[in-house]
């Protein structure tokens, strides 16, 4: 009776033991993967953007800020750097980064482009972006979108309409598109049912605007 209790006491101790021993395997696992983790963040710090790329294209043009100062250089708008959408600015061969936070606007006089004489970028929000004018209704209506390009006639990524100083953000999720995500503000105003086709170019939906 003795031997069978000493035994099941032996067994219930080794069962302790081993369970102690997987926790504490389990335990250092765990560490080790955080370490690991800590290392792999650390060796991705952002290096890549702690230096300004001076080799996108820049372009004759100016920037206003919001306390009035105008800077007259070579610019490129909408830069990744530290963490943040800057404006490269060159002037007398010196690069300078300018928070896009502090940008009311920058205008930038193309050369030769099939677009107008200038495109403007502009802060309309506070997400950090400068967004590009792409319809301007006689201070009315106008149209913004995502793309930092001059020569680019397509609407890219997310579009706003300022109406009345009231700004509207069409984007939607479910959308294909930029161009549709315009197209569901207006049958949704409206209560219309206008579908791509019904559009030949940019030029007549933004007439309905």
């Amino acid at each position: 009776m003795i031997s069978k209790k000493l035994h099941t006491c032996l067994f219930f101790l080794l069962l302790v033991i081993s369970t102690l021993s997987s926790k504490a395997q389990n335990f250092e696992l765990i560490n080790a993967s955080l370490q690991l983790l800590n290392s792999a963040n650390s060796s991705c710090s952002c290096d890549c953007i702690t230096e300004l790329n001076t080799k996108v294209p820049v372009y004759e043009g100016k920037i206003t800020l919001k306390d009035r100062t105008v800077l007259t250089g070579e610019i490129s708008v909408n830069q990744q750097f530290q963490n943040r959408l800057i404006t490269l600015f060159k002037s007398d061969d010196q690069y300078e980064a300018i928070a896009n936070a502090t940008i009311k606007d920058v205008s930038i006089f193309n050369s030769d482009t099939i677009l107008t004489d200038v495109t403007k970028f502009v802060n309309i929000n506070d997400d950090d972006r400068l967004y590009r004018l792409v319809y301007d209704n006689a201070d009315e209506t106008r149209v913004y979108d995502s793309s930092s390009k001059l020569t680019d006639t397509d609407l890219v990524g997310r579009i706003f309409i300022i109406k009345h100083n009231t700004l509207i953000d069409t984007w939607n999720f479910w959308s294909s598109g930029p161009k549709k995500d315009l197209i569901n503000y207006l049958n949704d105003r409206d209560d219309t049912t206008y579908k791509r086709r019904d559009f030949e170019s940019l030029t007549d939906l933004f007439a309905k605007l």
